[in-house]
């Protein structure tokens, strides 16, 4: 069975991301198993390790350890994050820097939402996993009005939708080209 983690970026109290995770939790096969990581739950400090994670080193604190096996344990990644000043949340940035090696061909899927339809965090966001080595299927972003309020009501196409499902389905089964490529 595929294991597909979910990471939740926000934090915020007020945060739409659940409703967002609804929709793309319909979008996933059941047979799928799903991880969901929770930023808020997670809570990790500020960069603690003495050393680069690029170095490869033995990980030091419990939670980075504990961290750096559940990206391991997963067999893809699908990060679900708002856009906030036209970049991802701090919060976000603080899990993904804390692990190297963990990221290395994992297939990812980016799915933003926020002004534009995320249109500045997805290139940032997708740039800083392709730096890492994962192997980034896709994205797909949503925008406050057309998509989604502000109080977390959506309002999806159908194409949208669509789009949704088609780019799981390529996260899920990645062909060898995109495997190897990343």
């Amino acid at each position: 069975m595929t294991t597909l983690g979910i990471i939740l970026a926000s934090t915020r109290p007020n945060r739409v991301g659940d409703s967002v995770l609804t929709w793309v939790r319909q979008a996933v096969p059941t047979d799928t198993t799903i991880d969901l990581i929770d930023l808020r739950e997670l809570a990790l400090p500020a960069y603690d390790g003495s050393t680069s994670p690029k170095k490869g080193l033995p990980k030091e604190s419990q939670h980075a350890q504990a961290w750096g096996e559940r990206i391991t344990d997963l067999d893809a990644l699908l990060i679900l994050t708002p856009q906030y000043n036209a970049s991802y949340p701090g919060q976000l940035k603080t899990a993904i820097d804390y692990l190297y090696e963990e990221w290395e061909k994992l297939p990812t899927l980016l799915v933003g939402y926020g002004w534009g339809e995320a249109a500045d965090v997805l290139p940032l966001l997708e740039k800083l996993m392709r730096r890492l080595k994962a192997n980034v299927v896709g994205s797909i972003g949503l925008g406050s009005g057309p998509d989604l309020e502000e109080d977390g009501t959506l309002h999806m196409a159908e194409e949208k939708t669509a789009a949704l499902r088609g780019l799981v389905a390529r996260l899920l089964n990645p062909t060898r080209t995109e495997r190897t490529d990343a």
